[in-house]
């Protein structure tokens, strides 16, 4: 039997009609559960929001950030055909975000980092990490507006909808989490869930910060 290797990721994929049954809505399925933990216990759009808030929120995105996206450098590296991390970094524009607020650069040199994210060791669980990232980032613009509204100046909420192209980089995620087959699915779903539980564990000061 030939040995399977994955297909190269296309940058700029079509969009197209996606099967009901596959891998992305399996994906979908499996960590259905910690998604909907983790947007019910942050809760953002209904949290009192305020500069201060904002910037403990980005002291532990980046802390959440740096990990992940290091993990993922660090596949890519070895695996050409994969997604554009680089690309879809947001733990620098986390670092802008709080120069915008004018943290000092002792603070940010002290900030701590998640110990426990979910280290890459193939192409599928890589891909279930950037679901996860990639797909934050949709409901970035209306968080970026509500802390907006909240009087956060606008320079510091990039991090929360990343570069510009993030649309275009999930429907690239999208099409890559399909590509990769139904083979995939349990490694991806074990990778996006540990994704989803080290967000839950790591922002929880955030939710308890606006109670």
């Amino acid at each position: 039997m030939a040995e399977h290797r994955p297909a190269p990721v296309a940058a700029g994929a079509p969009a197209r009609r996606r099967d009901p049954d596959g891998p992305l809505a399996r994906l979908r399925a499996a960590t259905a559960q910690a998604h909907e933990r983790l947007d019910s216990s942050i809760a953002v759009l209904e949290r009192p929001w305020g500069v201060q808030l904002h910037q403990r929120w980005l002291e532990l995105t980046w802390g959440l950030f740096a990990p992940l996206e290091r993990g993922l450098a660090a596949h890519a590296a070895t695996d050409p055909g994969m997604l554009d991390v680089a690309q879809r970094a947001r733990a620098d524009l986390a670092l802008a975000d709080l120069a915008v607020l004018g943290v000092a650069p002792q603070r940010v040199a002290g900030l701590e980092q998640c110990p426990h994210v979910p280290v890459p060791r193939d192409r599928a669980a890589a891909l279930g990490i950037c679901y996860v990232l990639d797909g934050s980032t949709l409901g970035g613009k209306l968080i970026a507006d509500a802390v907006v509204r909240a009087g956060v100046p606008v320079g510091a909420t990039r991090s929360l909808t990343g570069r510009e192209g993030a649309g275009r980089r999930w429907r690239e995620t999208m099409a890559a989490v399909d590509a990769a087959g139904p083979e995939a699915v349990d490694a991806m779903a074990a990778a996006a869930t540990a994704t989803f539980t080290a967000y839950e564990r790591w922002l929880a000061p955030v939710g308890a910060l606006a109670r």
